[in-house]
């Protein structure tokens, strides 16, 4: 940005009106002449120079009131003040009300040109300064704003590798293909019902998606057998909490899902496992989960259970609430519209 060495110079005085301009004009300033404050206040709003010198004592409109008016249409406008011996105080008032300098009459050409100069500069310093710093809020906000989408879109990539993730599960425990993304959708629309901050939703819908990644530590003897599991299997099938758990628990993104991945077994009446947890004791997105867990187990088709009717399947939640179910989760549940049950339901079987 180059400094403009455009000047108005204002004084009722023509002598010393001229004397200053041939000052200026000798220093290679394109100079504007005004013989009141008035005139010059218009000069100023008609060509807006970037340097202003003026007298202080003049008719119609002093140099005070001439300083004001051009620091409000321009308030980087750089203004010296000519004055008399005995009007030093108000000229130093003039420095309070915007005005770079004020120079003793009579005026000394050196100091004045010297005043000018640095009055521009100063001038052309606060502007390049204040774009500087509207380039830098207007990047910082492109930034954030490229960050944002960088952080929705890394968002969807997770959500996208969990749900994969959630699917390949599935598939690995037959018969209960598609099952995560369905219970995914009941929970979220349970925990809405049931008055969940959205801010928590995400760790509910991780947590969901990955509460039996354990079972990818159970033997396939034991998680693929077709026929009844002895004790000491079942001991080893309920240690997929605690592997899940030490699988998550290292990464920082997946940490809010590690209470339902590690107790969604539990049950209200302290039946559950891996501790017995009771009641309010359980996480409430572990007490979330077991009830549209077992909503989807009782109304999908398995190899060793046939599917019923929702309303059954309702009957059967609200009969086991108290007992394996929170009661107040269960009353969040069927609250949830039926079609849009059913609409979670026909999305988990899309391609």
């Amino acid at each position: 940005m180059e400094i403009t060495r455009d000047i108005l110079i204002v004084d009722d005085d023509k002598q010393v009106r001229e004397v200053l301009h041939q000052i200026f004009l000798t220093a290679g300033y394109n100079c504007r002449l005004a013989q009141d404050g008035r005139e010059g206040v218009a000069m100023f709003r008609s060509a807006r120079p970037p340097l202003t010198v003026t007298d202080l004592k003049m008719p119609n409109m002093t140099g005070i009131e001439l300083l004001q008016q051009v620091r409000n249409v321009d308030q980087d406008a750089a203004v010296i003040v000519l004055t008399g011996a005995a009007d030093v105080k108000t000229a130093i008032e003039s420095l309070k009300l915007g005005a770079y300098d004020f120079i003793m009459k009579p005026v000394n050409v050196d100091e004045l040109l010297i005043a000018a100069d640095r009055a521009l500069e100063r001038r052309h310093l606060l502007i390049e300064r204040r774009e500087y710093q509207a380039l830098l809020e207007r990047r910082i906000e492109e930034a954030t704003h490229h960050l944002a989408a960088a952080y929705r879109e890394l968002e969807s990539t997770y959500r996208a590798t969990l749900e994969a993730l959630g699917s390949a599960l599935d598939t690995r425990d037959v018969g209960t293909e598609s099952h995560s993304r369905r219970v995914h959708g009941y929970a979220l629309a349970t925990a809405r019902e049931y008055g969940m901050p959205e801010t928590e939703l995400s760790d509910l819908a991780h947590g969901v998606l990955l509460h039996d990644i354990g079972k990818i530590g159970i033997p396939d003897a034991i998680l693929l057998k077709p026929g009844p599991l002895t004790p000491d299997e079942w001991k080893t099938m309920r240690t997929h909490p605690d592997i899940g758990k030490r699988l998550i628990e290292k990464i920082p993104f997946l940490r809010g899902a590690i209470p339902i991945v590690y107790s969604h077994h539990e049950k209200w009446d302290g039946t559950g496992y891996p501790h017995g947890l009771q009641a309010e004791q359980i996480p409430v997105g572990a007490r979330i989960f077991s009830v549209v867990d077992a909503f989807d187990a009782m109304t999908f088709d398995r190899p060793y259970s046939q599917a019923i009717a929702f309303d059954a399947a309702k009957a059967e939640l609200k009969r086991c609430a108290g007992a394996h179910f929170d009661p107040e989760v269960v009353e969040a549940f069927l609250r949830v519209p039926e079609s849009l049950l059913e609409e979670i339901r026909r999305r988990s079987v899309e391609p």
